[in-house]
């Protein structure tokens, strides 16, 4: 019976700090949002690298993806990336 217990006591560490974990990870996203000035952002899978020239990259953690608007045939257009694979260059 006392195995028992500690396996309830296991599981239930394990969910916890696994949840904080989730919650420190969105509080680190949110902290990615990246105001003013001009950016390269490459995605994984995509051949090409988007331009954010005077403008702002965002994410949105909650929705796992950034949001910036690049140009792309000469208009800017709002385009939406996963946090996960994607890679955010400052230029100068």
């Amino acid at each position: 019976m006392n195995t028992y217990f500690k396996r309830i006591a296991l599981v239930a560490i394990t969910v916890l700090t696994l949840a904080a974990c989730d919650k420190i990870n969105n509080a680190n996203r949110t902290m990615d949002t990246m105001l003013g000035g001009d950016f390269k952002v490459y995605i994984a899978g995509h051949d090409k690298v988007y331009l954010v020239r005077n403008g702002k990259v965002t994410s949105v953690p909650e929705k796992g993806y950034y949001v910036f608007y690049a140009t792309i045939d000469g208009k800017k257009r709002m385009v939406q990336s996963p946090i996960a694979t994607t890679t955010i260059e400052k230029i100068d």
